[in-house]
């Protein structure tokens, strides 16, 4: 299923695109987009993660640079599939077999972590390394716990260190190992920070922190991250119901009931003779990390990439003990003996098989409603749509639809894309300069606060090709282009605009009923334009 994710998963966030891709196309191939938060003056984001992504693609020529997209997104399906892979050997030992085939039956499928897999995006990162660390936790290999705490969070995501508290409380308190803490902390604190400030600092062009930037700007400046939206607090909860299911309520289940099981059931003990980790010590991440999210105004689904795998793993928790207290309801009912081992199996194995079901389903209507941008590219460019010239650079142009490019990894070589005008007025990325420092030059058209920069804009007539879905409501500023100009491809997308729980999970039939569709076309413009682009 990871793999499978790196071929059909859509870019969900275009901070996947503007952070991450473009970066990345910018060290690779020497063009791409750069946003305000990789700009000098602020420095938030680090170039070191992009790098670290560069090394397994860096062989791949330009002309093969929707290879190199590709290849990028199976490396990243391989290394999560690994430390799951590691995880549940390590639910295997720390809590016990039934749990860690439950986990893996549920983790299979799940949507949430087909999405999360093969993204290439720090949140998913942050959740290999807490799945490292959380392997290494639970098979007592605890000093390289701290260190993937320490990576996850330096160089992947600042905020995922509170993840490692539970840790920490368990390695102070629990098994009063305090020197060892704090050495481990130093040296694995200096062996990710020392690099990272090397690297950031060579394409800033001055000594840069940039986790220290990050939680700067996100907590201590005037704006912060509200800028780019907030939501009620139902937020999390729509989310978790839509990436997990049945799941999610049984991983609640699952919480609420660890401190009864460390009181009066659990009898695990590990081989040096110590109790094991506490059930509500392995779960009470969950609670942190959702109560410091919900905390926020601004939210995103994104954000709570680095603990999908504990919320499964607090759902077969949930499942084994409900599970267990089956014998006693039956008994309580009078049921004969032989029918608890069905009752049982007819508990997990539904569970499994609706969860499944539903996963399924939900991922269908993802893949089939937003990979419109990744499939259009694709085909345009291993069809050989674009009309290339040895001596011309094609200019692609995107109005209304920019935050779903799915960047210059899937346009074709000499080409590059521009913004036309639209109704977003908030800040757009800008072309990284051709310099050789083009990093470390300030430029002083990025703010940081969202206002719009009026010189990321082209005018029409500089377009010889044209990405725009047909709109609903278009308008002067905002017109389908498709009623002016040639349409050379185009792939069918569902319209957000209309909300169905058919748009959310594909039902055969009803949600094709159900749910509004539209085209994403490719354009070839004219030479001669007779409309203007104000």
């Amino acid at each position: 299923m990871r793999l499978i994710s790196a071929f059909f998963n859509p870019i969900d966030d275009c901070d996947e695109v503007f952070n991450f891709y473009e970066p990345l196309h910018k060290l690779m191939y020497g063009n791409g987009f750069q946003t305000w938060e990789y700009s000098p003056l602020f420095a938030l984001r680090s170039y070191a993660y992009i790098l670290l992504h560069w090394l397994p693609i860096s062989l791949i020529p330009i002309s093969f640079k929707l290879i190199a997209f590709y290849a990028l997104r199976i490396c990243l399906a391989i290394i999560c599939a690994t430390c799951e892979a590691f995880f549940f050997r390590a639910i295997d030992k720390q809590l016990n077999r039934s749990i860690a085939h439950k986990y893996a039956l549920l983790s299979i499928l799940n949507v949430a972590l087909f999405r999360s897999s093969s993204a290439f995006i720090n949140n998913s990162f942050s959740m290999y390394t807490l799945l490292l660390a959380y392997s290494c936790w639970f098979s007592n290999a605890l000093s390289l716990s701290v260190f993937f705490i320490a990576f996850g969070s330096l160089c992947g995501w600042i905020y995922v260190a509170v993840l490692g508290i539970p840790i920490a409380l368990d390695i102070l308190f629990r098994r009063q190992r305090y020197i060892d803490f704090i050495k481990w902390s130093i040296i694995s604190g200096l062996i990710t920070l020392i690099p990272l400030t090397l690297i950031d600092s060579y394409y800033y062009g001055k000594l840069v922190m940039t986790p220290l930037n990050h939680i700067h700007y996100n907590l201590f400046s005037k704006h912060g991250p509200t800028l780019y939206g907030t939501e009620p607090w139902t937020y999390y909860i729509i989310n978790g119901l839509l990436n997990f299911n049945i799941i999610y309520p049984l991983a609640i289940i699952g919480i609420f009931l660890t401190p009864f099981i460390d009181v009066f059931i659990d009898r695990r003990y590990i081989q040096s003779g110590k109790v094991a980790i506490p059930y509500t010590m392995i779960v009470s991440p969950i609670v942190m990390w959702m109560s410091l999210l919900w905390m926020q105004p601004h939210k995103e689904d994104r954000f709570v990439f680095p603990i999908y795998p504990l919320i499964i793993l607090s759902g077969s928790i949930g499942i084994y003990q409900i599970e267990n207290l089956i014998p006693r309801l039956v008994r309580l009912i009078k049921l004969k003996r032989n029918s608890v081992l069905f009752v049982r199996r007819l508990f997990v194995y539904s569970i499994i098989i609706i969860h499944g079901l539903l996963s399924i389903s939900r991922t269908f209507a993802i893949v089939n409603g937003y990979s419109a941008p990744i499939r259009l590219l694709t085909h345009s460019n291993t069809t050989n749509i674009f009309e290339k010239s040895s001596d011309k650079h094609l200019n692609i142009c995107i109005g209304k639809d920019w935050y779903r490019f799915p960047s210059h990894f899937l346009l074709p070589e000499k080409s590059q894309l521009l913004f036309l005008r639209s109704e977003f007025k908030g800040q757009l990325p800008k072309a990284y300069s051709h310099l050789k420092n083009a990093t470390r030059l300030i430029d002083n058209h990025f703010n940081d606060e969202n206002k719009e920069e009026l010189d990321r804009y082209v005018d029409l007539n500089q377009c010889d090709y044209i990405i725009d879905h047909d709109s609903e409501y278009p308008s002067k500023i905002q017109p389908n282009y498709s009623q002016q100009f040639e349409i050379i491809t185009s792939i069918k997308m569902i319209l957000p605009s209309r909300r169905s729980i058919f748009r959310s999970f594909y039902v055969p039939f009803l949600s094709v009923r159900s749910n509004q569709y539209t085209f994403l076309h490719l354009l070839k413009c004219s030479k001669f334009v007779d409309v203007s682009n104000e």
